[in-house]
């Protein structure tokens, strides 16, 4: 599933990149999602000129011409967006359309107390909680029910079952109104060092 942009939001990079005087083969646009912000603000584009070696952590994108270039953990929930670009009675600006199913009302961040019960639950080979890990992509409360979708550092992590059935104690422990804990485990986009928080990176002396 990929980034889409409408021939109106092509246009309009265009202008942009040649009143920049930017090289239209060194430019991309950067897209990113932002899961502690507003909901509506939660998803951000920026045209960048491409200085910097290539990041691994990068998704990258052709769509219609443009480069697109998105982090890994922001292209789990923003594949399948439509960027389009409007001009009408004096309101310019571009829009961003996005798939209900990957723009979850309850975002990662909307009940604390699961990011809480999950920082208890550490990645014994690494020795880090796996919240600033990067290991969790997507959490959900319906009910008595808790969703929890994560991934590993490798798929042949040997610690996988063992992990999974500690993120489903802790929650369980955390609240009494839970009675099930599903975790589904994903491996796009994959995990790579770059996910690992900067509260993570201090506590493993990461420069």
């Amino acid at each position: 599933m990929a980034i889409v942009l409408t021939q109106k939001a092509v246009d309009q990079l265009m202008n942009v990149i040649r009143e920049q005087g930017w090289d239209p083969t060194r430019t991309y646009l950067r897209v990113a999602y932002h899961p502690r912000a507003q909901r509506e603000k939660r998803c951000s584009i920026e045209l960048q000129e491409h200085k910097e070696p290539d990041s691994p952590a990068d998704q990258i994108i052709d769509s219609a011409g443009v480069q697109v270039r998105c982090d890994s953990k922001s292209y789990h929930y923003v594949k399948g967006i439509t960027i389009d670009y409007h001009d009408t009675q004096g309101a310019q600006g571009f829009t961003i359309t996005r798939p209900p199913s990957k723009w979850p009302d309850q975002s990662p961040w909307a009940a604390p107390w699961i990011y809480d019960a999950l920082r208890t639950v550490i990645d014994p080979e690494i020795g880090l909680n796996i919240v600033d890990l990067g290991l969790i992509y997507e959490t959900c409360v319906e009910g008595s029910i808790v969703t929890v979708i994560m991934t590993m550092t490798t798929p042949a992590c040997p610690m996988t079952e063992m992990i999974i059935a500690d993120v489903k104690a802790s929650l369980l422990r955390a609240a009494a109104n839970i009675s099930t804990v599903n975790v589904e485990l994903v491996w796009d986009p994959p995990w790579v060092p770059e996910m690992v928080s900067e509260d993570g990176r201090n506590q493993m002396g990461w420069q």
